[in-house]
């Protein structure tokens, strides 16, 4: 029973870490140091907590074959996709408060 749970809160901080690496570099930043990185924003919203300005990025997975160790005749191949990530960025002031993080697939 301890073993699941330490499993799970492991996996918990594992995929939150990509999130609290945009925080770390980006939070306290002028909104500039992000569009340098990811171009103009593609949406930008107002809020009563300040401006929330969406930055898009997309890339294009190819299609790879899985290895199962079945039967070598019947390989199994992946969809080619399209992730589209969004980086959902707070600004107070001209200075990036909070960044949020969406991936959606599409194939």
């Amino acid at each position: 029973m301890n073993r699941i749970i330490l499993l799970l809160i492991t996996l918990i901080v594992i995929s939150c870490s990509a999130q609290k690496k945009l925080q770390k570099s980006y939070v306290g930043q002028p909104v500039s140091v992000m569009e340098k990185e990811f171009g103009k924003a593609k949406t930008i919203f107002e809020k009563s907590e300040g401006q929330e300005y969406i930055f898009e990025k997309v890339e294009f997975l190819k299609s790879t074959e899985i290895s199962q160790h079945k039967i070598t005749l019947d390989p199994m191949i992946t969809p080619k996709v399209k992730k589209i990530t969004h980086y959902a960025t707070l600004v107070r002031d001209g200075i990036i408060v909070e960044i949020n993080v969406d991936e959606e697939y599409e194939r």
